[in-house]
C-alpha cells in the first residue's frame, strides 16, 4: 500500500506550484512521524517543536501562493483516493497512454472508453478519446461519441461550445454528412446564442443547405 502510494506522488507533477506543495506535505508527514519517534526516544519536546516549524513553512508558502492551496488539495485527492472518484486517476491514464505507444491504439480505445463509463466526471479521458479517434483510428463515430460526451461533462460553456464546435466540422469535414451539420450547427445557436461567432455559424448553415441539396 505504501509503495503504491508513493508511486503516486511521484507521478505529481513538480513543477508546479501545487505539485510543490504536495511533495512538501508529504515531506513534512514523514519528517513528523520521525520526530514523534525521536522525541519519544530522547525524551524531548525539541522535535516536536522543529516539525512544528516545518509545518509553519508549508503553511505559509501556501498562503504566499494564494489558491495553490485550494488546487494542491485536489492533487492529494487524486493520490489518496482510489480510483473511480471524481478526479481522473493519472496511473490510469498513463497505462493507456503506454498502450498508444506501442501501437496499441484499438485497446487503448477500448480502455479509454471502460474509463470513460466508470466515472461520469472524468473529462480527460473523453478527450484523449476523441483525438485518439480523429488521429490514429480515423474512426469518426468514436470520435463523435467521446466529444458528445467531453461537452456533456465540462462545466465550462466555451469548452462545451469548443466541443460542439468539433462535432458539427466531423460531421462536415470528416463525414461529409451536411445535414446532420446542419443540425448540429443550430443546436449550437440555439444551446449558446451568446456565441460571439453567431453570424458566421449562420452563414455557414447558408453555405451547408447548398452543399447539402447538390450531393448526389
Amino acid at each position: 500500500m505504501l509503495k503504491e502510494l508513493w508511486d503516486k506522488v511521484r507521478r505529481v507533477d513538480a513543477s508546479t506550484n501545487e505539485g510543490r506543495l504536495v511533495f512538501l506535505v508529504f515531506v513534512m508527514a514523514g519528517a513528523t512521524l520521525l520526530s514523534a519517534i525521536e522525541a519519544l526516544l530522547m525524551l524531548s519536546w525539541a522535535p516536536i517543536i522543529a516539525a512544528g516549524l516545518g509545518w509553519a513553512f508549508v503553511a505559509l508558502y501556501a498562503v504566499l501562493q494564494g489558491s495553490v492551496l485550494e488546487r494542491a488539495g485536489g492533487a492529494i485527492a487524486s493520490i489518496t483516493v482510489p480510483s473511480g472518484s471524481s478526479t481522473p486517476s493519472v496511473a490510469q491514464h498513463s497505462n493507456i497512454e503506454a498502450m498508444q505507444a506501442r501501437g496499441l491504439n484499438a485497446q487503448a480505445a477500448e480502455a479509454y472508453r471502460a474509463v470513460i463509463a466508470a466515472d461520469p466526471l472524468d473529462l480527460v479521458a473523453c478527450e484523449k478519446l476523441g483525438q485518439l479517434a480523429m488521429r490514429e483510428l480515423k474512426d469518426s463515430d468514436l470520435a463523435l461519441f467521446a466529444y458528445r460526451e467531453a461537452e456533456k461533462r465540462s462545466p465550462e460553456p466555451k469548452r462545451q461550445l469548443g466541443y460542439a464546435l468539433i462535432i458539427a466540422g466531423i460531421y462536415r469535414d470528416d463525414l461529409k454528412d451536411f445535414g446532420k451539420a446542419m443540425v448540429e450547427l443550430r443546436r449550437i445557436l440555439s444551446r449558446y446564442p451568446d456565441t460571439p461567432n453567431a453570424a458566421r455559424l449562420r452563414a455557414e448553415i447558408e453555405e451547408l443547405k447548398t452543399l447539402h441539396f447538390e450531393a448526389p
